[in-house]
């Protein structure tokens, strides 16, 4: 697993400051709450999105949930979505994704003449094929694919690409039993309504957690 709580996509992020007094309290218990919902969710395999404007508060939830489920034998991969703000061709960034994915999960690379021959005509497609067929098959836990700073699908060339890719994995988890064994979740400080709504991406398909 990466040091999510500090480093995501090569990146150092802020540590929350520590909170005393009454305000701890309140948010120890709005943590508590959020990570019974979330690990909930994750473990009966439903996707979600987690919306907060508490930065502190969902960062915390982030790396909490992450280490208690890896110690429920969640397998998970952590991508940061501020990585679209430089990226402007699809392939580029599934190819770096993918590299990602199989670093984090400890999986073989695939070769290179495999990604060149299946990523020409779609590299989304090609994507959602390796976790098909060289991922999941050979997983023997439950997968996460864990995205932070949804926000930035409001602004970034390639958000089109990536409402993409979480159809066609939805579409998959439909008609692939291997794709059962793996969960979405999205975290961001906008609405679901105003990320996923206008046709981008089914909204029933994600679980709503709002702090």
């Amino acid at each position: 697993m990466m040091g999510i709580q500090r480093n995501t996509n090569g990146r150092r992020q802020a540590m929350p400051r520590l909170q005393t007094g009454p305000s701890a309290n309140k948010f120890a218990n709005k943590l508590l709450e959020a990570k019974t919902q979330l690990i909930t969710a994750v473990l009966s395999g439903k996707s979600s999105y987690v919306q907060g404007d508490d930065t502190p508060l969902r960062y915390r939830l982030l790396t909490d949930t992450a280490l208690r489920l890896a110690d429920l034998g969640q397998t998970a991969a952590y991508f940061d979505l501020t990585d679209l703000d430089y990226q402007f061709d699809a392939a580029k960034w599934m190819h770096n994704s993918l590299r990602l994915l199989a670093i984090q999960l400890n999986v073989s690379l695939p070769e290179n003449d495999w990604w060149v021959t299946h990523s020409e005509a779609d590299p989304i497609a090609a994507f959602v094929q390796f976790l098909g067929e060289k991922v999941l098959p050979q997983a023997q836990k439950p997968i996460l694919l864990s995205f932070d700073q949804a926000d930035q699908l409001l602004k970034v060339p390639l958000a089109a690409d990536f409402w993409r890719l979480l159809t066609q994995i939805e579409a998959a988890r439909m008609q692939q039993p291997a794709f059962m064994n793996l969960t979405i979740v999205l975290w961001g400080s906008a609405s679901w309504e105003m990320l996923a709504g206008n046709g981008r991406f089914p909204t029933a398909a994600l679980n709503p957690i709002i702090l």
